[in-house]
């Protein structure tokens, strides 16, 4: 386990090359990180699609966020009004799909939704990759303010709760939440009071972007 002075957590397995590309296994690959894709989550606002953009251009991939997908499926309208046309189910079998198709991609950056590793199937795929999979951990209370703050994103998401979308459903989503983004994480980092460039900083450095 490496120390570093903000508050991330790898898997040391990643610095000795412990996974490989899926096609050529053997071969002396140009790049030095040494997985196929790079994969975030965390709640809705904790910088998925804004830390995962930057990152992919920061090492030279393509970014791809889940929930665009889903929405261009579902001819371009909001998660909102899916679950309302549609029902939450519809949604998250489509979800689960997306999540399973790009994690059999390569050189992806890829977002998942804030739920999406609620999915079994989803889970199972992400489990499956060769990754590195990133939980971007955010407290609640800087959630919520980061989520009031984005009117476009609050009229396009739906509540995931009767609680109406304030502290209490963060909090309670969290709790049901934060075990399987856990479980699932290569490497943890905290960005509850982290800037952007610092911690596109400190994931390009876990994927050993740049060379010694």
């Amino acid at each position: 386990m490496f120390v570093v002075s903000l508050p991330v957590v790898f898997d040391t397995r990643l610095s000795f090359g412990f996974l490989h590309r899926r096609a050529c296994p053997g071969f002396p690959w140009t790049s030095t990180i040494p997985f196929v894709n790079v994969i975030l989550f965390g709640y809705r606002a904790s910088g998925k699609t804004t830390i995962g953009s930057r990152l992919a251009d920061r090492l030279g991939r393509t970014f791809v966020d889940v929930d665009e997908r889903i929405c261009a499926r579902f001819g371009g309208r909001t998660i909102a009004q899916i679950w309302a046309d549609e029902g939450e189910p519809a949604f998250r079998r489509t979800e689960s799909q997306e999540a399973r198709a790009l994690c059999r991609q390569d050189d992806l950056v890829i977002g998942l939704g804030g739920g999406t590793l609620m999915q079994d199937v989803a889970r199972e795929a992400v489990r499956l990759a060769d990754a590195h999979r990133v939980y971007l951990k955010c407290e609640p209370e800087e959630l919520l303010r980061r989520i009031r703050e984005d009117e476009k994103s609050t009229s396009a998401r739906p509540n995931l709760t009767g609680l109406g979308g304030g502290i209490e459903e963060i909090q309670a989503v969290l709790g049901e939440r934060e075990p399987i983004y856990r479980s699932a994480a290569d490497q943890i980092l905290d960005v509850t009071h982290l800037n952007l460039h610092d911690a596109v900083e400190v994931l390009a450095a876990s994927c050993r972007a740049d060379r010694a």
